[in-house]
């Protein structure tokens, strides 16, 4: 029936989906990003990532990458 029959079914009677995006998705989406502030930090430097705060503790110029500072008066 496909993903979008497995949903309906998981949401009916109860259960998980096989496309389980909190579990599955979000913290592969994390991994891959943190492949490339590793390319920001440089070859041979470890990126120490705190992932409740979504910050690296250790080399301060990767974080410029991870939020974008807004202007005063368009900050989300």
């Amino acid at each position: 029936g496909g993903p979008i029959v497995d949903l309906f079914y998981c949401l009916k009677n109860g259960g998980t989906p096989v496309s389980n995006i909190p579990d599955s998705a979000g913290p592969l989406t994390e991994f891959a990003l943190l492949g490339y502030l590793a390319q920001v930090a440089g070859p041979g430097r470890k990126v120490e990532w705190d992932v409740a705060a979504m910050r690296c503790t250790n080399i301060s110029e990767v974080n410029a990458v991870v939020r974008r500072k807004y202007r005063k008066g368009w900050d989300v």
